[in-house]
């Protein structure tokens, strides 16, 4: 049976909820309290209704936002000037969620909640209308996160927050459940059941994905052939309730938006859970991204969504791209079929490359 999809409006005020009841972690990353704050750079701001939701950053270091409620996708060039690159239709209560680029194309997770738009999208950088390559059922999916496979050539994967599961997609439009488990389903009896969220490829070869509801990590085993294995839940804890989008450093630590909780915190290889920066300029962060040059490539990008600031009073709304140096690089796996060529794109919840999400 189907599940209700909430509204937007439902979606992000019952996320931003969450934060009032979930726990507090104790660490701070390398740095304390307003420190790391002082060391939090705003990169440019942007004018509402335009709210990133998802980051990609191409091998130039030009990083793309998908503007969530808007249907947006803004470059922002190296010295924070915004381009509009293309619009996709979102409807009235959709979202543009992930986003993810490699060779001079985006992929974009639209949740539109539309017949005619809910799917995948493919935009080309050169230039063209968008083009929907993958239609996913409005009614019993929520397309989010999106990375590139880490083992198939030209084939996406795709978490999908409403059935708990994660699809490939392939880029000529073939669309399959790639893994579908019970520690990737959403609460239902939550205020907004969110399960799979961000997803991000490991140094060690799997794939990793969030749960928002749960505030879970999961791995998933990848095998010679591609398939799933079985999925492994990592860490569960109350400090990453309302884990959106994520990604890895070269090291296999993690870094996560917790969008409800206003923070990024990083999970280390023994699970444990830092915050690497919290509290104002930060608001409702949806995603992180490390840069893909030498001068960014220990910058960890933030996608501040600010929706929740948004809809209570949207004059207080401060949407932006943010980013922080964590000290050490992001990590891109090879793309199949690039020549061996590392992967730009991050994701995903992504979105690309090391991770994706919505």
């Amino acid at each position: 049976m189907a599940r209700e999809r909430p509204s937007r409006r439902a979606f992000l005020g019952g996320v931003a909820a969450v934060g009032a009841l979930a726990g507090t972690p104790a660490g701070v990353v390398g740095r304390q309290g307003d420190a790391a704050v002082k060391d939090l750079e705003i990169v440019t701001e942007f004018e509402p209704p335009a709210l990133p939701e998802n980051l990609a950053i191409d091998s130039q270091g030009t990083v793309y936002g998908s503007m969530g409620p808007a249907g947006q996708i803004l470059a922002v060039d190296s010295q924070g000037n915004q381009s509009t690159v293309a619009t996709i239709d979102t409807g009235e209560q959709g979202l543009l969620l992930g986003i993810t680029v490699l060779d001079g194309v985006i992929y974009a997770a639209n949740a539109s909640g539309q017949p005619e738009t809910h799917g995948i999208w493919r935009v080309e950088l050169e230039g063209g209308d968008p083009e929907r390559i993958a239609a996913l059922s409005p009614e019993d999916s929520t397309p989010n996160g999106i990375m590139f496979d880490p083992t198939t050539a030209d084939a996406l994967l795709v978490s999908d927050h409403q059935a708990g599961a994660i699809w490939r997609v392939t880029t000529d439009g073939q669309a399959e459940v790639w893994v579908d488990d019970p520690l990737l389903d959403p609460n239902t009896e939550a205020q907004t059941p969110v399960g799979a969220d961000g997803l991000a490829a490991h140094p060690d070869g799997d794939v990793y994905v969030d749960n928002l509801n749960a505030g879970s990590i999961m791995r998933v085993p990848v095998s010679d052939d591609g398939s799933a294995g079985q999925v492994e839940q990592l860490v569960q804890d109350q400090a990453l309730v309302g884990a959106d989008g994520m990604t890895i450093d070269q090291d296999g630590n993690i870094y996560v938006a917790v969008n409800a909780q206003n923070k990024i915190s990083r999970v280390t290889s023994d699970g444990g859970i830092e915050t690497v920066v919290s509290g104002s300029p930060l608001d409702f962060p949806a995603d992180v991204h490390f840069g893909t040059t030498e001068e960014t490539a220990t910058r960890l990008y933030i996608a501040n969504f600010a929706y929740g600031t948004f809809l209570q009073e949207p004059a207080a709304a401060e949407p932006s791209l943010a980013r922080i140096d964590v000290g050490t690089r992001g990590y891109f796996p090879q793309s199949p079929g690039d020549g061996g060529e590392p992967s730009a794109g991050n994701e995903t919840g992504d979105g690309g490359g090391t991770g994706g999400d919505g």
